[in-house]
């Protein structure tokens, strides 16, 4: 049988007529708002009834639909909710989408993250019995909304009272140039624990994040006296600095120089010990050949002295004989003794200077003046024998 055959006449299946639709929910509606009545306008108590009982239902319908849609509530993810069920604590709910019963419970919803801050401070007394204005600038939050709403009337009034309370404490305990130059760190720092334990004590829900000591100044009666002070006070923290830095500077240049000094000094004694100690053994050596020889022992100690006073000495000796026939030899004589002055006075200044290299030059200087003497006394012995 093809698709379009229909034996009983029928129309054949398609989509609902829109209007034909429309037009039997208007009869419907027609009949439920008429009181039971027909199109034709005869009263039907069956349909009046039916009519009644669906109103109603639909009504309760309506309204229970309403009472669940606006029970449904968002918390966003910085906010926390606190549920209360006839004014009593329940539950606290996260972020989210929740549903209470409404008539039943109820919701209060505070953003917890948020930080608010307030300023407290005044006039106050010093542990020293004087009077500075101090404020400071308190930053806090909502740390638990259960503490927040239900264990202090006021949270804000609360931490009002608390902050200047433990400003004027602290500040009791302190000297007023520690208020106002020194001790400000410690004054913020001993300020904010009196707070948040006086919070944790009452319960009141709040955190602070941050402190700051705004401004800490002395009354205006005497403020210049106080300006002053405090100048007097850095100027006295700069000298001490400098003061210091000097030291530090020339305290380690002068150890340094004068442990140099001391080895300078341990060196030239060792030194002076070993030479003293050397010419000893020499003497000692040469007694016994003096006391088996006296006469060659002298005559070669005679000369091995003029060989040293000589070999150092800038003296010129001429060998010239009585008569007429002599060789004339000019030598700048006065140049080479300048010379040598020279040079004895750059070898003293340089011993006076604190130079150890050039130490042994005066002592030099002195041995050569005291060969020269032992060698005039060698002469004037050698002179008296003869």
């Amino acid at each position: 049988m093809a698709w379009n055959d229909n034996p009983r006449g029928q129309k054949p299946a398609g989509p609902p007529d829109l209007e034909e639709a429309l037009r039997q929910l208007q009869k419907k509606l027609q009949t439920l708002f008429s009181g039971g009545k027909a199109p034709n306008g005869d009263f039907d108590l069956e349909k009046h009834l039916t009519s009644k009982k669906n109103g109603f239902w639909l009504a309760i319908g309506l309204l229970s639909l309403i009472y669940l849609l606006s029970g449904i509530y968002v918390v966003q993810q910085a906010e926390r909710a606190v549920i209360t069920r006839f004014g009593k604590y329940v539950r606290t709910e996260l972020p989210g989408p929740h549903w209470i019963p409404w008539f039943i419970e109820s919701r209060n919803v505070e953003n917890v993250e948020q930080v608010s801050s307030s300023i407290h401070g005044g006039q106050m007394l010093t542990k020293d019995e004087n009077i500075v204005s101090a404020e400071i600038a308190v930053q806090y939050r909502i740390s638990n909304l259960q503490e927040y709403l239900f264990n202090t009337v006021s949270p804000i009034r609360t931490l009002e009272q608390i902050s200047e309370s433990a400003l004027r404490q602290v500040v009791g305990q302190s000297s007023l140039d520690e208020v106002l130059t020194t001790g400000r760190a410690k004054v913020v720092v001993e300020t904010r624990k009196l707070i948040q334990s006086s919070l944790d004590y009452y319960k009141a829900g709040l955190i602070i994040s941050d402190l700051a000591l705004q401004q800490t100044k002395a009354p205006d009666a005497v403020k210049e006296a106080f300006d002053d002070a405090i100048k007097a006070q850095q100027d006295e923290e700069r000298l001490v600095n400098e003061s210091e830095a000097y030291s530090r500077k020339h305290v380690p240049i002068a150890e340094g120089q004068a442990s140099r000094i001391t080895q300078d000094a341990k060196a030239y004694q060792e030194q002076v010990v070993l030479i003293a100690k050397g010419d000893t053994a020499k003497f000692a050596l040469l007694i016994p050949e003096y006391r088996r020889a006296p006469d060659v022992t002298r005559e070669r100690m005679y000369f091995e002295t003029l060989e040293k006073i000589y070999g150092q000495s800038n003296k010129i000796i001429l060998d010239a004989d009585g008569g007429g026939n002599q060789n004339v030899i000019y030598l700048p004589i006065e140049k080479m003794m300048e010379n040598a002055r020279t040079n004895a006075q750059a070898a003293l200044k340089k011993s006076l200077d604190g130079q150890s290299d050039n130490s042994s030059q005066p002592a030099s200087i002195s041995s050569t003046a005291g060969s020269v003497r032992d060698t005039e006394r060698v002469k004037h012995s050698r002179g008296a024998a003869s």
